[in-house]
């Protein structure tokens, strides 16, 4: 009975599981047939492109009579077939690359019909693909007639090209996206197009560069967006993302040129760095261009038969290259956090690269005209572009050295000195131990070499070991290796330095950044939290600050030094915030180091001390404060807050009340997308100082307000700065406020509404809506009319890229208690000094030439008679 049962138990068992993987199954399908369902236009796409793609394969292309998947300029411009325009957009010539391309337009146009529709998509596929045939081949006419003599790509003839049209599809497509994503998008696309264009030098590379500014227009005549030309400034975030890319695509640059290269690339060049420099010819070693230079046939043409008999001494000495690579992506992944040492990486590798190829590059143009005399008229054009393709490749690390010179303001999180010192040393030691060995080597084994290299030879060709086999010259070798222990001490030097230096590498990126002043700011935090400052005084811990601290008070304060002019970040904190002979001593600390001291942002009480001493005050802002314990949303002035509030019920919308440590990965990264959205928008880079962005949020302290829809989608994000009393956190002032293009109405006075709600339940007694910089209700009795110009100049400048005053008429809905906050100078003639120190303080990008234009206006608002 008990097997019976048993029995039962295991089949029911069997049929449970049958179902459940049947239902999978079901499932699966069920969620592939609503997936294509949303892109017809991509099934289709791919469908088509699988049938062309297998007729051609099957049916020779003899028997159709013409070539029928073709679009090269041969075809279309020479033999008049225009459709090869149009079919060459739908196959592929292998079935490797068949796979390949379905499954990335399955993906990319995929998503793209999503945002634009099915009807767009096809347009932009056949439309857009067509045209970037037709123009393709048009250049490649150019090319080949006008512009022989460059090395820009190959032929374009015989060409299959849906690349282009996936890619010009994608970019259409971009202009139907926000702002970030469609500016991620294209940059994305344009650098793979200029990357392959520039390496790999192929016909399709071309027609692939050809379809993005045809992509980008047709996104504007298809309804999108239009292009723009506005220059885009980023925040510190997104310009670390966007040199880190330009190093990963400058090392995998190479690897490119090397593995799909048509050698006929601006800087195909690079794909030598592949291959290894030493030849075996009839068991003999030699290297082309060196003292053991390989003998050529008699007759000095090499054709077939002689490049058979070439055999490369170590075929897999190009694998050595991938370390460099591997190492410039480490350095990468160090440029996107932000990491100051990854910069200086990158920048003395790329100074190294132009310092090596440069003589060589020389050389090339010193001896181009001999090149030219002694080769047949045929080869000329073929000579220039290999001189103009190696000058381009030499030219390229110096640029990018440029480039990172430039964008190092960027990169400010360092790395402890000693360690960095540290790093320095192990590389500098590592390359030493590998000479010392190497050179040991090679002359107790230099029997092994041919010629035999005298100990004066092995010594100074000893540098060239550390270097990957294909990136040495070997116009320089004066021997090369022909036996076993010579091969190891050739080729095993540079395998050793680059893979320590690799791992060295990594462990540096790895190590937790320094702070600069990370001592004061930990000692000025302890002081903050035990209570005392205005309610800005958590600022005082972002990045950037400075610190002074009172010697016989527990009071500090914050202050940023620009040009001589101390600014600080409101008033003291600290528990003896509140004393006045504290202002007092911090005046008299900037007089002894010849600074001008700016109080800045402040509230009454300290405006009262410092004008009993003679000094000016100017109104800068107006905080609006609320009581959390008074709040409700109710009267007629508070209409706006309650419809928001019952519109984010209908529209399932939570308030969560969190910390960035508390969000799971998926909102983290949506909070980040909205940032830098918020930022590509706009006209001036993001500011700082009283303005906290992406970095500040990231504080355990620091709480947000996040708005979240049914489909656990980030909507809006206010975040708040903790106000510490004598037993704690006391309340809370609003500092970040983003909020997502499709997001409804009124989101932000509904989440502001929401954290008004916590803090009443919480406790709290301070909510400050924060003040708007540079923005006031009106001029107070006494105040200077040139004063007032200046704030009015500054204010009216920077309006239309950020709002202050717009803001401060949206805080009026919360009906707060507005109070001034106050700039206090102690001299008039230091206005226009101040004005810069202070937009300084908010842009530290800010250049020279900028600030000197801005005090030539803020002087003359000054010298304006009233």
């Amino acid at each position: 009975m008990t097997a019976k049962v048993g029995s039962a138990g295991s089949s029911m068992k069997k049929t449970l599981n049958l179902s459940h993987s049947r239902q999978t199954w079901v499932n699966g399908l069920r969620r592939l047939l609503q997936a294509a369902r949303r892109c017809p236009t991509t099934v289709v796409l791919s469908a088509t492109m699988v049938l062309v793609s297998l007729v051609g394969f099957i049916v020779p292309r003899s028997e159709w009579g013409w070539d029928f998947l073709d679009g090269g300029e041969n075809e279309i411009l020479r033999q008049h077939h225009w459709w090869g325009a149009l079919s060459s957009l739908l196959a592929v010539s292998d079935v490797a690359g068949l796979c390949l391309t379905v499954l990335v337009l399955a993906i990319s146009v995929g998503a793209v019909e999503r945002v634009m529709g099915s009807w767009r998509t096809l347009l932009a596929y056949l439309g857009g693909g067509v045209l970037a045939s037709f123009g393709g081949s048009v250049i490649g006419w150019l090319e080949e007639t006008y512009f022989s003599a460059l090395p820009l790509n190959a032929p374009s003839r015989d060409v299959l090209s849906p690349w282009a049209s996936i890619l010009c599809t994608v970019v259409a497509g971009s202009a139907f996206m926000g702002t970030l994503w469609r500016r991620r998008v294209r940059l994305l696309a344009t650098v793979l197009a200029v990357m392959f264009y520039l390496y790999s030098g192929a016909a399709n590379d071309l027609f692939s560069l050809v379809a993005i500014p045809i992509g980008l227009g047709l996104g504007f005549l298809l309804g999108g967006s239009h292009p723009g030309t506005r220059l885009i400034h980023s925040s510190h975030h997104e310009m670390r993302v966007l040199v880190a890319a330009a190093v990963g695509i400058s090392a995998i640059g190479p690897v490119v040129a090397t593995m799909f290269g048509a050698g006929r690339g601006l800087l195909s060049p690079y794909g030598w760095f592949g291959t290894d420099q030493v030849y075996v010819i009839a068991g003999q070693p030699c290297a082309f261009g060196s003292s053991v230079a390989c003998p050529l046939p008699a007759d000095g043409i090499i054709d077939d038969d002689f490049v058979h008999q070439l055999v490369q001494m170590m075929p897999a000495a190009g694998l050595v290259g991938l370390i460099p690579v591997a190492l410039a992506l480490v350095t990468a992944w160090g440029l996107f956090r932000g990491r100051r040492e990854a910069l200086w990486i990158a920048l003395i590798g790329n100074l190294a690269m132009f310092v090596y190829l440069a003589p060589f590059a020389l050389s090339e143009a010193l001896s181009l005209g001999d090149t030219i005399a002694v080769n047949s008229r045929s080869e000329t054009p073929y000579i220039w572009q290999d001189f103009v393709a190696i000058m381009v490749s030499a030219v390229l690390p110096l640029a990018n050295t440029i480039i990172f010179m430039a964008s190092r303001r960027h990169f400010r999180v360092a790395t402890p000195r000693r360690l960095f010192r540290r790093y320095i040393t192990a590389v500098c030691g590592t390359a030493l131990a590998t000479l010392v060995a190497t050179v040991a080597g090679q002359i107790i084994w230099k029997d092994q070499f041919t010629p035999t290299p005298s100990i004066l030879d092995i010594l100074v060709s000893s540098p060239l070991r550390l270097l990957p086999p294909g990136f040495q010259h070997p116009e320089l070798y004066t021997f090369v290796p022909r036996g076993f222990m010579a091969e190891i001490f050739w080729y095993l030097p540079s395998v050793v330095f680059w893979s320590a230096a690799l791992w060295i590498t990594i462990r540096l990126m790895a190590v937790r950044p320094a702070i600069s002043g990370q001592e004061e700011r930990r000692r000025a935090r302890v002081l903050l939290e035990r209570g005392g400052g205005d309610t800005l005084s958590f600022m005082t811990t972002w990045a950037g600050n400075r610190y002074w601290f009172a010697p016989d008070a527990d009071a500090a304060v914050a202050y940023r030094l620009e040009s001589n002019t101390a600014v600080t970040l409101g008033g003291p904190f600290g528990p003896d915030y509140g004393r006045p002979d504290i202002i007092e001593s911090f005046v008299r600390y900037c007089g002894d180091h010849g600074w001008t001291p700016l109080f800045y942002n402040v509230d009454d009480r300290i405006r009262l001390i410092l004008e009993e001493r003679g000094w000016s005050s100017l109104h800068v802002a107006e905080e609006a404060l609320l009581q959390p314990a008074e709040w409700a949303p109710t009267g007629k002035k508070r209409q706006d807050i309650r419809t928001a509030t019952n519109r984010a019920a209908r529209e399932n919308l939570a308030a969560v009340w969190t910390s960035w440590a508390e969000l799971n990965i998926f909102h983290r990264n949506q909070l980040t997308a909205l940032s830098e959205e918020w930022v590509t928008e706009k006209e001036l880079p993001e500011m700082g100082f009283t303005l906290g962005g992406l970095d500040e949020l990231t504080d355990p302290a620091v709480r947000l307000m996040v708005a979240i829809d049914e489909n656990d989608r980030v909507q809006a994000v206010t975040s708040w700065l903790p106000h510490y009393g004598a037993d704690g956190v006391d309340g809370y002032t609003l500092d970040f406020m983003r909020r997502g293009p499709e997001a409804m109405p009124g989101i932000i006075e509904f989440v502001i509404g929401a954290a008004a709600e916590q803090m009443k339940t919480d406790g709290m007694t301070v909510m400050s809506l924060s003040g708007a910089p540079l923005a006031r209700l009106g001029t107070p009795d006494g105040e200077s009319g040139r004063i007032a110009r200046l704030l009015d100049l500054l204010g009216q400048s920077l309006e239309p890229a950020y709002g202050f005053r717009s803001l401060l008429a949206f805080k009026r809905k919360f009906q707060p208690v507005f109070e001034p906050r106050w700039l206090l100078y102690p001299d008039a003639t230091k206005l226009p000094a101040a004005g810069i120190a202070i937009l300084r303080s908010y842009m530290p990008q800010l250049t020279l030439r900028g600030a000197a234009r801005l005090a030539r206006q803020l002087g003359a608002t000054e010298r304006t008679p009233r």
